[in-house]
């Protein structure tokens, strides 16, 4: 018969890492660890949520808007998406002009409550 013998591996490779009350013993990757730390949402900023065209803009800076109200038409994919407005408030800023081609997470407008 063979002599079967395990593998220890060094301890000092592993980390801990934990996620919610489980903490695990890993070894954390280079690209994990350099990844972008999570950052809360800010509910003032509408981000783009699919790369397209900004079709229209029904609302100016100063302007102010109600929970459900239309602020722009996104046109992605021959489908025109309505982007509205999360609560009621006053636009801050618009960040893309009509016409403008824009990718996936890019910020368009801000309000204020």
């Amino acid at each position: 018969m063979a002599n079967k013998t395990k593998k220890v591996e060094d301890s000092k490779a592993f980390e801990e890492l934990r996620i919610g009350d489980v903490i695990y013993k890993t070894k954390l990757n280079k690209m994990f660890k350099n990844r972008s730390k999570y950052k809360t949402p800010d509910k003032r900023e509408i981000y783009s949520f699919i790369p397209g065209v900004i079709a229209e803009i029904n609302c100016k800076a100063g302007s102010k808007v109600k929970k459900g109200d239309i602020l722009m038409l996104l046109e992605a994919m021959k489908m025109k998406n309505q982007v509205l407005a999360p609560f009621d408030g006053v636009v801050n800023k618009i960040h893309v002009k009509k016409g403008q081609i824009i990718a996936k997470n890019i910020l368009m407008v801000e309000l204020n409550r």
